[in-house]
C-alpha cells in the first residue's frame, strides 16, 4: 500500500521563500552632485604673490655737533621719540661762559659806538676809527652767535619721529664732535623687500600696483625700485613703500598687479583645484562622469579666490567648482545648476 504525504502549505512557503534567496536588496551607488564652472578667460593680467619683509628706511647715527662730557641720557633702547624730543645732553658749563663773555664784550662794544656816532654824526671824530668801531660790534655779533649756536649744540634733539634702536654711551663719557651717542629707527615710512625670479623681474616696466596683507588688513604700496643684479640664489630685489603700523623685521604677504600680459590666461576658483601626490588636478565632467585632470599652476594668483592656470585646460571644459574631495575618477554625477547648500550629497 502506497502512502501518500501531504505537504502542509506553510511549510511549502517557507521552502520556496528558501529557493528564492535570503539576499538583501542591493544598495543603490549614490550620485553624487556638483556644480560645474568653464576657466574664465582675463586679459593676462596678473597679481603675483611673493613673501617681503619690512625694513627700516633708514637708521640714523646720532651724535653731538660740539665735544664735551655727557651730562645727561634721557631715552632708552625701544623707546618712541617724536621730532624735537629733547635725547641727551652735554655738560653746558664751559659754554655758556662762551656766551655771557661775548655778550659783555658785545655790550662794550655796542656802548662805545653809541658814544662814537654823535661825535662822527657832527665830524668831530675821524670816520676810519668809527668804522672799525662799527665793525668790531659786528664782528662781535658774529662771534655771540657762533657761541649761541655752540651751546645749543650740547642738546641732542631727535630729528624725526622713531624708535632708538641702541645707546652707544653712557652718563659722564667725554664725547668728541660727530661721535655715535644713540641710533634711531626713522619712523615717518617703512619698506618692504621681496626676492623676485628673473622671469618676473624683467616684467618690473609692467608692474601697475602692489600691496601687501598683514593680520587680515590690506595696506597699499609704492613701488619704488628694483636691483639689477641678482643674489647668490639669481633672485632680484625689488623695494616697495608702505606707511602703516608695520615694525621692522615681519614678514608680510606682498601682491603685485604685473598688469596686461601679452595673452590671455585661464582661471579657476580656488574650491576647483586639489592636490594629490604632489601635483594639482581638477574633476572634468564629460557625458555626465567626472575624470581627473593633471593641471599648472601659474606662480600668480588672481583676485577674488582664483588660480591662474598654466596649462592643463583649453577654457572649453566643465569643471567641478567644490566637493572635489568626494569624487573619484570615473564616477557619475548630477550637474546641478541652481546654487545649493548641499553639494556632494554629504548631508
Amino acid at each position: 500500500m502506497k502512502t501518500i504525504r501531504i505537504i502542509a502549505p506553510a511549510l511549502l512557503t517557507l521552502a520556496l521563500t528558501a529557493c528564492g534567496g535570503s539576499g538583501e536588496k542591493p544598495t543603490k551607488e549614490v550620485v553624487h552632485s556638483v556644480m560645474t564652472v568653464r576657466p574664465e578667460t582675463t586679459n593676462g593680467a596678473q597679481v603675483k604673490n611673493f613673501s617681503g619683509v619690512v625694513k627700516e628706511n633708514a637708521t640714523m647715527s646720532l651724535s653731538f655737533r660740539a665735544g664735551g662730557q655727557i651730562a645727561r641720557i634721557l631715552v632708552k633702547e625701544g623707546q618712541h621719540v617724536s621730532k624735537g624730543q629733547l635725547l641727551a645732553t652735554l655738560d653746558p658749563k664751559d659754554y655758556q661762559l662762551a656766551v655771557d663773555n661775548a655778550r659783555v664784550q658785545l655790550k662794550q662794544m655796542q656802548d662805545q659806538v653809541n658814544r662814537y656816532q654823535p661825535l662822527y654824526e657832527k665830524k668831530a671824530m675821524n670816520a676810519n676809527d668809527y668804522d672799525m668801531a662799527v665793525s668790531r660790534r659786528d664782528m662781535l655779533e658774529i662771534q655771540l652767535r657762533n657761541a649761541e649756536n655752540q651751546l645749543s649744540y650740547t642738546r641732542l634733539v631727535a630729528p624725526v619721529d622713531g624708535f632708538v634702536q641702541a645707546v652707544n654711551r653712557e652718563v659722564s663719557e667725554m664725547v668728541g664732535v660727530g661721535s655715535s651717542v644713540l641710533e634711531l629707527v626713522d619712523d615717518r615710512s617703512r619698506e618692504i623687500e621681496i626676492n623676485v625670479p628673473n622671469d618676473v623681474a624683467r616684467e618690473y616696466s609692467r608692474y601697475e600696483s602692489a600691496y601687501c596683507q598683514y593680520n587680515g588688513q590690506q595696506y597699499p604700496l609704492q613701488i619704488l625700485s628694483i636691483l639689477h643684479k641678482a643674489d647668490a640664489n639669481q633672485l632680484y630685489t625689488v623695494r616697495l613703500g608702505v606707511n602703516a603700523p608695520l615694525r621692522p623685521g615681519q614678514s608680510v604677504d606682498v601682491f603685485i598687479n604685473a598688469g596686461p600680459g601679452e595673452q590671455a590666461a585661464l582661471t579657476l576658483p580656488t574650491g576647483a583645484v586639489f592636490e594629490q601626490e604632489g601635483k594639482s588636478y581638477v574633476w572634468v565632467v564629460k557625458d555626465g562622469k567626472v575624470s581627473r585632470r593633471a593641471i599648472t599652476l601659474a606662480q600668480t594668483v588672481a583676485n577674488g579666490g582664483h588660480v591662474t592656470i598654466a596649462s592643463g585646460l583649453t577654457g572649453n571644459e566643465e569643471v567641478v567648482k567644490a566637493g572635489v574631495n568626494y569624487l573619484h575618477d570615473g564616477e557619475a554625477v548630477r550637474v546641478v545648476t541652481n546654487e545649493s547648500s548641499n553639494v556632494g550629497d554629504l548631508l
